[in-house]
């Protein structure tokens, strides 16, 4: 039997940033009015927001490595701290956009059409769902502008090449 070598993150971290309409929705819910005996700035809540993302996807991406290794002989990658650490930085980044998103609707409805919008053409056009040789010249330009793209760039780096942050400092940088 073959053994896998890869595994795509990227559809994952890609499509699942909510934040955007989570936060949307605690503004319609007034859940800073409700802070008023206790006033709390919008930054505890956004870092807050941050942090759950984290604690969400992470273990989600253990398991996905844990199944792939034992489930479908997917080996073990040598650089696993490097793979967690640049993953961490992609859901900062992809869960920034969409409290970037929240932060100009008007209403809920508002911020699920926006957030499907951006990402689901991150997802398209970042690598993650069509291979980006097939895109046509002046469309691998606007790639270069999405921050999904640096994602699967950088993913693909550290997991096929085996580099490391620093060889990947363009697709880092993206992501910071």
């Amino acid at each position: 039997m073959a053994r896998i070598r890869t595994i795509s993150f990227d559809g994952v971290i890609v499509g699942g940033g909510g934040a955007g309409m989570r936060a949307a929705q605690e503004r319609e819910n007034n859940i800073l009015r409700r802070y008023k005996v206790a006033p709390i700035s919008p930054l505890p809540l956004l870092v807050a927001s941050t942090v759950t993302g984290l604690v969400v996807y992470m273990p989600y991406i253990i398991l996905m490595l844990a199944l792939s290794h034992f489930r479908y002989g997917m080996v073990w990658p040598d650089n696993l701290g490097t793979i967690l650490l640049f993953i961490m930085l992609g859901v900062i980044a992809i869960r920034s956009l969409g409290l970037i998103i929240a932060s100009v609707v008007n209403s809920m409805q508002e911020s699920a059409i926006l957030v499907q919008i951006v990402y689901m053409t991150m997802l398209f056009l970042s690598g993650a769902t069509f291979p980006t040789s097939m895109f046509p010249d002046w469309l691998m330009v606007v790639t270069q502008f999405i921050p999904a793209t640096w994602l699967v760039t950088g993913l693909q780096g550290i997991i096929l090449r085996h580099e490391s942050l620093a060889q990947n400092w363009q697709a880092v940088g993206a992501m910071v």
